[in-house]
């Protein structure tokens, strides 16, 4: 029998596929606007703030680049110099300093042992700056707000008012929302959710048995009070601090954080 060599452009194919489309994504990303708060501000978190940053003690030259405006702020011109001029890379004091080659002059400077800028953090940045260097507030300093409920068809398909900004969604798409679930599914999805844990069957009888019109707000309730429901939403955290409850390496012991 003879044996199948494929040849070397069918060797090539895995690799040069990735490439291609990892190319396009980043034609895709350099058409895309450039967001502050999504692509700058980590930047100048990591490379700026530590100098220039809401820090006063540790603050250099008096200038600040976590905002725009105030005698410190950004915008500022100081010394016939300004730091970033909106719409004018060139003329930024910013831009210049963290793509200079003197030693005597990059930002951030060698000293600092911090990593200077790729070539697509620069990119990232200077488009930035030539598109207006918009300063976006935090979004942990945003004052809660209530919108007002949107108007749709079908009003009465539920007494969420979070539901009608999803049926609103489906409205724009021409789509529907799907038939109302089982009671059987309805206990299964929200127990999994909010606890990470499948029913029991005791819950599953006491929720099918309970013919009260609040009967699925009530269950919700008796979810959110069980340990259960703590434990799932600090998942994330304990998966961060790797978090056992053994000490298993060592003795099979009850762990503590």
């Amino acid at each position: 029998m003879k044996r199948f060599v494929p040849s070397l452009p069918l060797l090539l194919i895995p690799l040069i596929v990735p490439l291609a489309i990892s190319s396009l994504a980043r034609a895709d990303d350099a058409s895309a606007p450039v967001s502050f708060n999504r692509d700058i501000r980590p930047l100048l978190a990591d490379r700026c703030f530590q100098c220039h940053g809401p820090a006063e003690g540790n603050r250099e030259g008096g200038l600040r680049l976590d905002r725009a405006d105030g005698a410190e702020g950004a915008y500022r011109t100081a010394e016939g110099s300004t730091a970033i001029k909106p719409g004018k890379p060139e003329e930024s004091a910013v831009w210049n300093r963290i793509r200079s080659d003197d030693p005597d002059e990059v930002m951030p400077p060698p000293d600092a042992h911090k990593k200077p800028l790729t070539a697509e953090e620069l990119e990232l940045v200077r488009r930035w700056i030539a598109s207006g260097a918009e300063y976006e507030g935090y979004w942990a300093f945003a004052p809660i707000e209530r919108p007002a409920n949107p108007d749709v068809q079908h009003r009465d398909w539920s007494d969420q008012p979070i539901d009608l900004f999803v049926r609103r969604r489906l409205e724009s798409e021409q789509l529907g929302p799907k038939p109302r679930a089982d009671r059987r599914t309805l206990i299964r999805r929200l127990t999994l959710d909010l606890t990470g844990l499948p029913p029991t069957r005791r819950e599953i009888a006491d929720f099918l048995a309970d013919s009260s019109p609040d009967a699925y707000e009530r269950l919700v309730d008796r979810l959110l009070n069980k340990p259960q429901y703590g434990e799932q939403m600090a998942r994330y955290w304990l998966d961060l601090v790797r978090f056992a409850d053994t000490n298993g390496i060592h003795h099979d012991h009850y762990r503590d954080l």
